[in-house]
């Protein structure tokens, strides 16, 4: 059990992360990829990135570099490979690891070595060998191209939904009602947001707050980093669906979004950019729920919204699609 103790000023200094981030991804989806964890709802992710690694040569680079790093035995990875720059992109937050001080890049190889084993070409970073670290950059490059990027967008818009979620409960009830609405794979009794872990730890943020990171790969429990003394994150798994890792087309391009989708459905597409639930959009249509719900099942399946129940509503929210196709009506407007 994890249980992590906050004061006024730790909820004060609570936030969501603005988007997921990419390192964190690569780590979460290593366990999904190599272990068992998860299996039904990873099958075709697994199968369709087992065959697309294989098909660009990056299987071996995973297996010898990536791998022994995540290990799918134990649930212990060195925090180094996922600072807080991940999210402000991959190049970003790939530079951060190779610019980690080579004494930490030591102690956490040593831990890891204690665990279950550091890889020969590891030992490389801490001595600050070029062909470790070009191996490294790499690995985590190749991996995510294959593995992640594909369904990025999709990823994306499944964030973007609960993000709007966790904002309206931080609007209704602050930080502690942003919190309380994560059961039940967080448990918020003032002051102290409890949840499963492999390891009965305390933490005390003092003052620090936490980032929430919001992850498609993470599956069950949230996770935090293993330093209990680094500024403190925890990732925690989104309500997903199954990306869809092709290109969606736009619908013919040139087109006015109210005569392709027709008015009534366009004018729900622009109330969702902010998120909208089924009744909120009812109200403003002045359309009953039941027509409401027919044409978000129609923007849904063409990939223009993402549908997110919380509690009793249904809350819907644009996706990078939805979003581009009104950018493009906006821009083919006469000035």
């Amino acid at each position: 059990m994890l249980r992590i103790h906050f004061t006024s000023e730790d909820l004060a200094r609570t936030r969501i992360a603005t988007t997921a981030d990419p390192l964190w991804e690569i780590a979460l989806s290593m366990y999904r990829l190599m272990g068992r964890r998860g299996g039904s709802a990873f099958a075709v992710w697994r199968s369709r990135t087992r065959h697309d690694l294989a098909r660009t040569g990056g299987t071996a680079a995973v297996r010898r570099v990536l791998a022994p790093l995540f290990p799918s035995t134990s649930s212990y990875f060195p925090d180094f490979l996922t600072p807080p720059d991940g999210v402000l992109g991959l190049d970003a937050g790939v530079d951060a690891v190779l610019s980690t001080p080579r004494r930490l890049l030591r102690r956490e190889l040593d831990k890891l070595a204690g665990r279950t084993g550091t890889p020969s070409w590891a030992w490389g970073l801490a001595d600050g060998r070029r062909d470790a670290f070009h191996d490294l950059q790499h690995g985590l490059h190749t991996y995510f191209d294959t593995a992640i990027a594909p369904y990025w967008p999709d990823i994306h818009s499944m964030v973007d939904a609960d993000r709007a979620v966790r904002g309206r409960a931080f609007l209704d009830g602050g930080a502690g009602g942003m919190l309380a609405g994560f059961r039940p794979i967080m448990r918020w009794e003032p002051p102290v947001l409890s949840m499963d872990h492999p390891v009965d730890r305390d933490v005390h943020l003092g003052g620090r707050g936490v980032v929430l990171i919001p992850s498609y790969f993470c599956w069950g429990a949230p996770v935090p980093l293993a330093d209990p003394e680094l500024p403190q994150v925890l990732v925690y798994p989104i309500q997903r669906v199954q990306p869809s890792a092709a290109t969606k087309e736009l619908p013919t391009s040139g087109a006015p979004v109210a005569r392709l989708l027709g008015p009534t459905r366009a004018a729900i597409l622009r109330a969702t950019v902010d998120g909208a639930t089924t009744g909120e959009l009812a109200r403003r249509q002045r359309i009953h729920a039941s027509g409401v719900s027919q044409h978000t099942q129609v923007l849904r399946e063409a990939g223009l919204i993402v549908s997110r129940r919380t509690g009793a509503q249904v809350l819907h929210t644009i996706t990078p699609l939805g979003a581009a196709l009104l950018a493009g009506a906006t821009a083919g407007r006469p000035a």
